[in-house]
C-alpha cells in the first residue's frame, strides 16, 4: 500500500433515499447513534450486512461523506471486507471499486438496522443496549 491509495480514497454515498434517515438516527434521542456521525452508522450498517450475509444493494446519489471522515483503521476495515467479498487481494488497488462494495453492504444493512431501531420500544430495550442485541 502506498500513499496514493489514501490520496485516491473517494468519499462514500449513503444513498439519496437514506440521507434523511441517517440524519434522523444521529440526531434523535431514541437512537443508539445519537451524537455520532454518519460514518459510524455507515460502518455499522456495512458490517451488519456483511456478518448477516445480506445481499448487497446498489446505492444512488452523490458522495455525501467526504473521504477524510474515514480513519486509517476504518479504511482498513473497508479494504478487508472488499477483499473477502471479491476473494482477491488486488481489489485494494481499486479504491473506487472497494468503496462501492462497502456502500452496497452499508445500504443493505442500513435498511434492516434502521427498521429495527425505528420500531424498538425504548421502554423495553434502551437505545444504548439495542445494538448489542442485533
Amino acid at each position: 500500500m502506498n500513499d496514493n491509495d489514501d490520496i485516491n480514497f473517494p468519499g462514500a454515498r449513503t444513498g439519496t433515499a437514506n440521507t434523511s434517515r441517517y440524519k434522523e438516527l444521529v440526531e434523535s434521542a431514541w437512537s443508539p447513534f445519537v451524537g455520532y456521525r454518519y460514518w459510524h452508522v455507515f460502518i455499522f450498517s456495512m458490517s451488519y450486512a456483511f456478518v448477516k450475509k445480506l445481499e448487497t444493494k446498489p446505492v444512488s446519489g452523490e458522495r455525501n461523506m467526504p473521504a477524510d471522515v474515514f480513519t486509517a483503521h476504518t479504511r482498513n476495515l473497508m479494504r478487508a471486507l472488499a477483499i473477502e467479498h471479491e476473494g482477491d487481494l488486488n481489489i485494494i488497488k481499486k479504491s473506487e471499486e472497494y468503496v462501492k462494495i462497502c456502500e452496497e453492504y452499508a445500504n443493505a444493512g442500513f435498511q434492516e438496522v434502521y427498521q429495527i431501531i425505528k420500531t424498538n420500544d425504548i421502554d423495553t430495550v434502551k437505545a444504548e443496549d439495542l445494538l448489542l442485541n442485533l
